[in-house]
């Protein structure tokens, strides 16, 4: 199980660093074309949103995935040594909770908006979309992947 998660975040590094090229090479190829022709693409922005959407998700899963996201170690602190290992579990069953519920609302939402096309690119908005239900949805595998172990350790 730990092979799959390893090799998900690596294929989600991997597109995460695919896009912030392609929004670089978008936002040069702007600048550059404002500034040394007088002519702005019509396209970049749409583009640079999409991807910077993407990267926001990717980025973020990939945070909670490793735990470097923020979070209020405060409280658990001061709870009992003995009673840590419960915490991180609850707060992972709670994450994975989160995930599933942003899933199912990013999935309405894309079915509502089904359809619709950006306005400059003229791409299916779902593209835009789609980044909540699969933040959701990464949200609450890589949550469960944290609650293996802590379910394991209730078995000993």
């Amino acid at each position: 199980m730990r092979r799959f998660f390893d090799r998900l975040e690596s294929v989600l590094k991997m597109t995460a660093v695919v896009l912030v090229l392609l929004m670089l090479l978008t936002l040069s190829a702007q600048v550059f074309l404002r500034y040394v022709f007088g002519k702005a693409l019509s396209w970049s922005e749409e583009l640079t949103l999409l991807g910077f959407a993407w990267v926001v998700v990717i980025s973020t899963v990939i945070g909670i995935r490793r735990m470097s996201h923020a979070r209020m170690d405060l409280l658990i602190g001061l709870l009992p040594k003995s009673l840590h290992r419960a915490a991180d579990g609850l707060v992972a069953i709670l994450m994975s909770a989160l995930g599933i519920f942003i899933a199912y609302a990013g999935s309405n939402y894309l079915i509502e908006t089904r359809g619709a096309t950006s306005a400059a690119v003229g791409f299916p908005i779902e593209f835009l979309y789609a980044a909540a239900p699969a933040f959701g949805v990464l949200i609450a595998l890589f949550s469960l992947e944290r609650l293996l172990p802590w379910a394991e350790s209730l078995n000993e």
